[in-house]
């Protein structure tokens, strides 16, 4: 049983928006597959639990399994044993143990691989040539000595050090392709995380790990490369392995109008459509949790965007009459991820975990106008998220009610629309922290909090290519390069003077 107390931890890091209930058909599913322990999971395969994910949930559980049982490979030289002086500090002796060794490389004459696992040690050689992400070799010796030293005791890098690696990274990796994609970035922080998780991985305060372990180091350096692109006026398509990649949407998007799939058609999509809305006439919203909907829904995101793009643009009434499981917390998630690459609400709950604190002391230190000295005196009973988003507000002179609607405790989504006038534009309401758009409340369930409420309305504006409306669109901007890690070169999605809407024609 604690073999797979284990097992479920596992599954809640990398799936932390997952149901109770789909953890438990996870389980049950291994179980039925022979699962016993953590080392059974490296013999598992993604079609075995294909029946209770969707494909990009199944990849990324199979990600952190494959995290958790993979052997690591080091190649280090054989050198001649030196006593060691106990009057040299520890982190003076880091060079000696990380000095240009890659965090996977190839085998030579002049070295001995060895395999480290929990439970063997043994030696061996390979010849296999890898892709350069998975052979990059990390200049340890230029890192700053604060991020060695925290290396060698097993502590966490502190911020300055952290972002000066993440420069020294960015520029190493540029050696090798001068505008890296977010997969090849990911495998190199993949394995820097693997090797040193107490120093690198994204943790929360208690020392969970969170999601993959290592999405924030991957958002610090794409925001890296990207800037330094960005200053050098580079304009070439990113490619991998001699194919094109298509250039990245306006706004950060990367698949903004995907092709149909090559096995499906515009008219086995449709069908696709009908089916799900029968299954939601059925079953409602909770037929949302299961793999089935998860995966047409999937299956369907390309006519998804279709009908989304289309003109003249789709009132969202209309596109919710026609796929309402798009409308859940999960659909939306889901929609962006697809959309972006990005896990909206893991990326934005690693943010306020990350900088949250780090903002109010700044606030703190130096409030920068009234309104933000007025944020300051509730301070002491909000809560962490709330007050940053507050202290945001206050410092860009936006009003609260931009963003956030407050609603009373015992008021329903019918109340909600019924006494209050709503705004057209997105907003989250403290009721569950629902989200409205266009005069209803949109999104069905709901979310815990805070985070969870402000990943689903950030949401909208990507997934239904909405403007941010005036009375927050410097706090969104903030969230959306800050906490998102999504930094277009060109173009905003705050409004630049008179826009006429594509909505109201206003």
């Amino acid at each position: 049983m604690a073999s797979l107390n284990d097992v479920r931890k596992i599954i809640q890091r990398a799936l932390p928006t997952s149901s109770e209930e789909t953890q438990e058909r996870i389980i049950e599913q291994l179980v039925i597959s022979g699962v016993d322990s953590i080392d059974d999971l490296k013999y598992l395969q993604q079609e075995d639990i294909k029946d209770v994910l969707p494909v990009i949930q199944q990849r990324k559980l199979m990600e952190a399994f494959k995290m958790e049982t993979e052997s690591i490979v080091l190649n280090l030289e054989l050198v001649p044993s030196v006593p060691v002086d106990a009057s040299v500090p520890s982190s003076s002796l880091v060079p000696s143990v990380l000095d240009d060794v890659p965090i996977s490389s190839p085998s030579s004459s002049t070295t001995s691989s060895f395999l480290f696992n929990e439970n063997e040690e043994s030696q061996g050689t390979s010849q296999i040539t890898k892709k350069w992400p998975e052979n990059f070799q990390v200049p340890w010796k230029l890192m700053p000595a604060d991020i060695q030293s925290a290396i060698a005791e097993g502590k966490r890098a502190s911020p300055a050090g952290r972002r000066q690696m993440v420069r020294i990274l960015a520029d190493k990796m540029r050696e090798y392709e001068q505008n890296p994609t977010r997969a090849q970035c990911a495998v190199i922080c993949h394995n820097i995380v693997r090797q040193y998780p107490k120093t690198f991985a994204d943790q929360m305060s208690s020392g969970q790990i969170v999601g993959a372990g290592y999405e924030s180091l991957l958002m610090q350096i794409k925001n890296r490369i990207e800037n330094v692109n960005r200053v050098s006026n580079f304009r070439q398509h990113r490619s991998s392995e001699g194919k094109k990649r298509g250039p990245t949407d306006t706004f950060g998007c990367t698949r903004f109008q995907p092709d149909i799939p090559p096995e499906e058609t515009k008219d086995t999509l449709e069908e696709k459509r009908k089916q799900l809305l029968e299954m939601y006439t059925r079953e409602g919203i909770t037929g949302g949790e299961r793999a089935e909907v998860q995966e047409l829904m999937t299956t369907t995101f390309a006519l998804q965007r279709q009908q989304i793009n289309a003109l003249p643009t789709p009132t969202i009434t209309e596109l919710k009459d026609k796929w309402p499981y798009l409308f859940t917390q999960k659909g939306l998630f889901n929609h962006f991820e697809l959309l972006t690459d990005i896990t909206v609400l893991g990326t934005l709950e690693m943010a306020l975990e990350e900088c949250g604190r780090a903002i109010v002391e700044f606030f703190q230190r130096k409030p920068t106008n009234k309104n933000v000295k007025e944020v300051l005196k509730l301070s002491p009973d909000v809560q962490v998220p709330f007050l940053v988003m507050q202290l945001l507000m206050a410092h860009f002179e936006e009003e609260l009610d931009g963003l956030i609607l407050l609603a009373q405790e015992h008021m329903t989504a019918a109340d909600i629309e019924g006494t209050q006038s709503l705004p057209a534009t997105p907003r989250t309401h403290t009721l569950h922290w629902k989200v409205s758009l266009e005069g209803t409340i949109i999104s069905e369930g709901n979310p815990a909090n805070l985070r969870t409420g402000l990943a689903t309305v950030f949401s909208t504006f990507y997934n239904f290519n909405l403007q941010y409306q005036e009375e927050a669109a410097c706090t969104l901007e903030f969230i959306q390069r800050r906490f998102i890690g999504i930094n277009p070169e060109r173009g905003s999605k705050a409004r630049r003077g008179e826009i006429v809407s594509k909505k109201t024609g206003r």
